[in-house]
């Protein structure tokens, strides 16, 4: 039995919309804010990490979707890019290693302008943001606190970003931990369904055209078994969420790449992922259930 269009089905109910980490997904996230704006939909909470927590917290905080996009569109490279070399030597001096190239006050700022709002309790809907604590080798969830300072957190991609310094620990990108955080918006708000925008990690996709390599070196085996703990783990979520009777609709679209010599090509970006969110939006509901449902 045929269900509604997964628009339809959503209308009038109280989704929660979480955006997934994504190396500088920023731009499918907007394309996909865009076609849920298109089909009529309200969400009524917010969650993401990483590159879905900046989106989800402009969302959130009343920008709607032609403004999120001419905001990502307007970023280039000098924006954000603040190396930081002797900031690196310092901290190993001090024993603390090396965390990422750029100092990440640029990007602190861009954040802090582009707000309309300065803590997450205040956004017009609620917002929930996951970062990695490492101090505490543990995920952490932000639903009240400075919102500048736990995006820049939350989207401190290891390596890129340094580690942030947050209330007597250290931060980093929360899309380590948990790549879409399902239950940490369930538990902390009252929703109907969640409707999620899943950007696939570069190492999960595979095409006739480009199959997965079998072999692997130390550090990129080490990055592909970190790929397969964050899949796992958001499977497992959106189960239980499912067991618990929240229905989860997956939204999973292969966009094309961007990097931060590529910025300019972010306008592309949005167009297609509002094009494939438009297309899952009109298509059966349970198309986009993977996890539950009649299947």
């Amino acid at each position: 039995m045929a269900t509604l269009p997964l628009s339809r089905e959503l209308r009038g109910k109280r989704v929660g919309l979480v955006l997934s980490a994504g190396y500088f997904g920023f731009f499918g996230h907007a394309g996909f804010l865009s076609a849920v704006e298109g089909a009529g939909l309200q969400p009524v909470a917010y969650a993401g990490t990483s590159a879905g927590a900046l989106v989800a917290s402009l969302a959130a905080a009343g920008l709607d979707a032609a403004a999120v996009g001419q905001l990502l569109q307007r970023v280039r490279k000098q924006d954000f890019w603040d190396p930081a070399p002797l900031t690196a030597l310092v901290q190993a001096a001090r024993g603390r290693g090396f965390t990422g190239l750029l100092a990440g006050l640029r990007f602190r700022r861009l954040l802090e302008d582009a707000l309309p709002v300065k803590r997450i309790e205040d956004t017009r809907a609620k917002l929930v943001l996951v970062t990695t604590d490492v101090t505490a080798a543990a995920p952490r969830v932000h639903d009240q606190g400075p919102l500048a300072e736990v995006i820049h957190a939350s989207c401190a991609y290891p390596g890129l970003f340094q580690a942030v310094p947050f209330s007597q620990a250290q931060l980093w990108d929360g899309g380590l931990v948990d790549k879409a955080p399902l239950l940490a918006l369930a538990e902390r708000a009252e929703l109907d369904a969640l409707l999620v925008h899943f950007l696939p990690s570069r190492g999960r996709v595979e095409t006739e055209a480009q199959p997965a390599e079998r072999w692997h070196g130390y550090v990129n085996a080490m990055a592909r078994g970190l790929l397969a703990v964050r899949h796992e783990n958001f499977e497992l979520q959106a189960k239980l969420c499912e067991a618990r009777g929240l229905p989860v609709y997956v939204v999973s679209p292969q966009l094309p790449r961007l990097s931060p010599g590529r910025l300019k090509e972010g306008r592309n970006v949005i167009a297609s992922a509002a094009a494939a969110a438009a297309k899952a939006l009109a298509a059966p509901a349970d198309e986009s259930r993977p996890f539950g449902g009649a299947r």
